[in-house]
C-alpha cells in the first residue's frame, strides 16, 4: 500500500469528535442496560465522564476525557468530574491529550494529587484520498443498519475479539441504526460465516474509525484491510476530509496489528494521550 503525505489536522476538532464518539455509544444503550449495568455519562464543562459500573476493572470504559481542554482545571471541572467518578467505585483513567492548551497544567494538577501515569493512546490521521490498493475479492463486506438485529453480530464479534464480557456489547448493539454511524461485517467469501466487523462515526467532515475486530482463528486473511478499504471509500463519499483512529499505545497491545495496517494504509501518527490513573495504594485527596 502507498503512503499519503503528512497532513495538517485540528487537534481541538479531533478531541471534540473523540468525545462525541464515546457519547454516542453511551447514549445508544437501552434503558434496561443503563439500569442493570450502571452505564452513565456526565459532562462537567469541557470534561466528559463515562462509566460502566458493571465492569469496574475495565479502565477503557471508565474514563474522564477533556482534562487538557481550556477551563478544565482553572474552572474546577476536572475536580468535580473526579469526585463524581470516585463515588462510582470503578478503576478509571484520565487520558490527557498532548499538545492541548492545558496539557501541562492538567498533568501537574494530577501529579500533585498522587495520580500515576500508565499506558496511553495514539491518534493516527489520514486524508480521504481513495485507497491505492484494490478491494479483496475474497472478503465480502456487508453494510449494517436495515435490521434492528444487525448490532448483535457487531457486539458479539467485538466482545469475543477483545475478550470483553457480553454485557459490554450493549455499547455497540444500537450503533448500526444511528444516522451518523456506518457499521459493517465481513465474511470470507459468499455464504460464509461472518468473522469480522468494523464501524465509523461521521461528524461534519471528520470520520472517526471505531473498533475493528476479527474472530480468533480468522486473523491474517485480509478482513481488516478490506474493512479499511470500504470505510475509506465511504468516508470520502460522505464528504469527509479527515479520518482518524485511536489505538492503545503501549508494549504488548493487542492493537499492534491494527496499527501496522493503518500505517501501511497511509495513516500517520498525529499525537498521543497519556493515561493518568487513580493511585493503587493511596486514594487521592478530595479535589474541591
Amino acid at each position: 500500500m502507498g503512503e499519503v503525505a503528512t497532513m495538517e489536522y485540528d487537534s481541538k476538532a479531533l478531541e471534540r469528535v473523540e468525545q462525541q464518539y464515546r457519547e454516542d455509544m453511551w447514549t445508544s444503550v437501552t434503558p434496561d442496560a443503563v439500569s442493570e449495568s450502571g452505564v452513565e455519562l456526565r459532562r462537567f464543562g469541557p470534561v466528559q465522564v463515562t462509566v460502566f459500573a458493571d465492569l469496574p476493572e475495565a479502565e477503557s470504559l471508565n474514563q474522564i476525557q477533556g482534562a487538557a481542554e481550556p477551563g478544565a482545571i482553572e474552572e474546577g471541572h476536572l475536580g468535580r468530574a473526579i469526585e463524581w467518578m470516585r463515588s462510582r467505585e470503578v478503576d478509571y483513567r484520565v487520558p490527557v491529550a498532548q499538545g492541548r492548551p492545558s496539557t501541562a497544567v492538567a498533568e501537574d494538577w494530577l501529579g500533585r494529587r498522587g495520580y500515576e501515569q500508565g499506558g496511553g493512546w495514539i491518534k493516527l490521521v489520514r486524508d480521504t484520498a481513495p485507497p491505492d490498493w484494490p478491494a479483496d475479492d475474497g472478503v465480502e463486506i456487508f453494510g449494517l443498519g436495515e435490521d434492528e438485529a444487525d448490532g448483535e453480530g457487531l457486539s458479539d464479534i467485538v466482545s469475543e475479539a477483545f475478550e470483553l464480557p457480553l454485557t459490554a456489547g450493549a455499547l455497540f448493539f444500537s450503533l448500526p441504526q444511528a444516522a451518523n454511524w456506518r457499521c459493517y461485517t465481513a465474511a470470507l467469501g459468499p455464504n460464509e460465516r461472518i468473522v469480522a466487523t468494523a464501524s465509523m462515526m461521521i461528524n461534519g467532515d471528520i470520520a472517526r474509525f471505531g473498533l475493528a475486530a476479527t474472530r480468533p482463528g480468522s486473523w491474517g486473511q485480509g478482513c481488516h484491510r478490506a474493512l479499511l478499504h470500504r470505510r475509506l471509500l465511504d468516508a470520502a463519499n460522505a464528504g469527509c476530509r479527515t479520518v482518524f483512529a485511536e489505538l492503545a499505545d503501549f508494549d504488548g497491545s493487542r492493537m499492534e496489528g491494527a496499527r501496522h495496517n493503518l500505517l501501511r494504509a497511509g495513516f500517520h501518527e498525529a499525537y498521543g494521550s497519556r493515561n493518568w490513573q487513580r493511585p493503587a495504594l493511596h486514594p487521592a485527596a478530595p479535589v474541591y
